[in-house]
């Protein structure tokens, strides 16, 4: 939790390695006033996934003269959109995330999907990464890149840290050989995330 008065004059901060421990990741968040008994609660992620972010270099975590703590991440958000040969037009929503606690989450995500960027990973090179991974999608049509925008703000996900998304925006067409009606599945470790697909356009003339 950020200090009001020591946030007017921050200092210069530090950063923690990529290979910090649980323990010591723990008292940077104490000592930062950060409330760690509200992580794993309700959409926040626990401190271990916070840690995995860390090792994975993911995010980068700085700390400055007064324990305030700041997190950033450079994040993919991409818009994946099917043209089907009949004229109908696709977009692909997530609805929903079930977790393996039994928590299920729906988040109105500004893009079908999200992915944060690995170390010296170009935006563009992610994109297909994103698609592999997350729906199984090996083939892509077209890319355009629409942007790029930074946001700060403290995310439920991570209480108490003040955290900078430094977002790049792609949209991408998949080819209908890709095209599932039935939607996606991607099944991770603590989590099972779902995608529909939402019709934009029917193909058909007035």
């Amino acid at each position: 939790m950020i200090n009001p008065e020591a946030a007017k004059s921050p200092g210069a901060r530090v950063t923690l390695p990529s290979d910090i421990s649980f323990d010591t990741l723990m008292e940077k968040l104490i000592a930062g006033n950060i409330p760690v008994e509200d992580y794993g609660v309700g959409n926040a992620k626990t401190v271990s996934h916070l840690l995995s972010e860390i090792n994975e270099g993911e995010a980068t975590i700085t700390i400055d003269e007064a324990n305030n703590i700041y997190r950033e991440v450079s994040v993919l958000w991409a818009d994946v959109l099917c043209v089907c040969s009949d004229g109908r037009v696709y977009i692909l929503k997530e609805d929903r995330q079930e977790f393996k606690d039994g928590r299920v989450k729906r988040r109105n995500l500004d893009s079908s999907i999200g992915e944060k960027l690995k170390p010296s990973e170009a935006p563009n090179d992610a994109v297909s990464r994103a698609l592999r991974e997350e729906l199984s999608v090996e083939e892509i049509d077209r890319v355009y890149d629409v942007g790029y925008n930074e946001r700060t703000f403290i995310p439920d996900t991570f209480p108490g840290i003040e955290s900078t998304y430094k977002m790049h925006k792609y949209v991408t067409v998949i080819p209908e050989k890709e095209f599932k009606p039935e939607g996606y599945v991607e099944c991770q470790n603590d989590k099972t995330n779902y995608y529909v697909w939402e019709l934009l356009h029917s193909g058909q003339s007035a």
